[in-house]
């Protein structure tokens, strides 16, 4: 257990560098209402809102796709990945409202979040979630994010056009078309708390364990949500998908893993995404998926981390690319999982040996 509060302390030493500096930590206050960690999670979910309600031109009710993978060029939040193609909605379930995922032989999931980032509902594959006021903690919106999984035909590449397709059968009802209006906070002061918050986890990181930070008010840790939240908002909770980072150094490093017990039939799959030391995309093939790995002979996988421009040499299995001289960061995400406690002592457990290794 040392093992991982160590891997993960790193990590998330990392992750507070990237943020404002100490003497930042006492911002200007300016017109609005100050974040503090008491209303931390209401305000970085504010801010969520807002950002989605800006990219759909003003307006509720609207699903906004992304139809291609994240690139270092698209990018527009720390720790993006590239397990799926993303689609997005502020829905406002005033009166009742509906979201609707169409046939698809592929991972499809609908995490429907409300404005304390408590997870309401999750629908996967498909189907129709009701949705009304009287399951949110606060309010009549929500924020949905579908993940859509690609798959691969018989060469390997990605079916794209599929899950655009899968995409498209998304659909919402509502009854309101009621604007959103949230909390004028000052979000000049968001960053300061959450360089708090992640100093406080790197002095004591088993009081904030990463597993208890996601899901519904009242099941999860208010104290792990506020780091995890802090690190991506948005996340599933552990019941739907895993996540545990790593840190790393070298231009050519192998790793071998084993298999974890997800719900492969139900479309589950697990993943290595890297990143550089800020937690921001830094190379172009800069991940990989179980959809996309050779197995070993035993049914181990062994993934060869290679820096940009590093050649791949013969018998190199799972390439994926890191950043040339430079401490990097990764994510191992698993997602489906067989049993929530079990698929986070593995994965825990792995990347904190990676973390160990990696950096000799």
């Amino acid at each position: 257990m040392k093992r991982i509060f160590w891997g993960l302390t790193i990590f998330l030493v990392l992750v507070l560098a990237s943020c404002t500096t100490k003497e930042t930590v006492q911002p200007i206050v300016q017109d609005g209402v100050v974040v503090n960690l008491d209303n931390f999670i209401h305000a970085d979910s504010t801010r969520a809102y807002n950002k989605q309600i800006a990219k759909s031109s003003g307006k509720v009710n609207v699903i906004v796709h992304e139809r291609d993978f994240i690139t270092p060029d698209t990018q527009d939040v720390v720790r993006s990945n590239r397990d799926t193609l993303y689609s997005r909605v502020i829905l406002n379930v005033k009166d009742g409202a509906t979201i609707s995922l169409g046939n698809y032989d592929g991972y499809q999931t609908a995490n429907v979040l409300d404005i304390n980032h408590s997870q309401i509902a999750v629908q996967k594959g498909e189907g129709t979630l009701k949705l009304d006021s009287s399951m949110l903690t606060e309010g009549d919106f929500v924020y949905i994010i579908i993940r859509t999984g690609v798959n691969r035909d018989s060469d390997g590449n990605p079916t794209l056009d599929e899950a655009r397709k899968a995409q498209d059968e998304i659909k919402v009802k509502f009854s309101s078309n009621e604007m959103f209006n949230g909390t004028d906070y000052d979000f000049s002061t968001l960053d300061a708390v959450k360089y708090q918050i992640f100093e406080r986890f790197a002095e004591d990181p088993s009081k904030y364990l990463v597993r208890d930070g996601f899901g519904k008010v009242g099941e999860r840790v208010e104290a792990a949500a506020q780091t995890m939240i802090a690190i991506g908002w948005g996340g599933l909770s552990g019941t739907e998908a895993v996540y545990s980072p790593f840190t790393a150094t070298g231009e050519r490093r192998t790793f071998s893993i084993d298999k974890p017990n997800l719900k492969f039939e139900d479309g589950g799959f697990f993943s290595f995404t890297i990143y550089n030391e800020n937690g921001w995309i830094a190379t172009d093939n800069y991940a990989i998926n179980s959809l996309d790995m050779i197995a070993n002979a035993d049914g181990t996988y062994t993934i060869t981390f290679l820096a940009s421009g590093e050649p791949e040499l013969d018998g190199d299995l799972n390439v994926v690319r890191t950043p040339r001289g430079k401490l990097w960061t990764g994510v191992l995400r698993a997602y489906e999982p067989v049993e929530k406690v079990e698929t986070f002592d593995w994965a825990d457990n792995w990347t904190a040996i990676m973390t160990k290794e990696l950096q000799q």
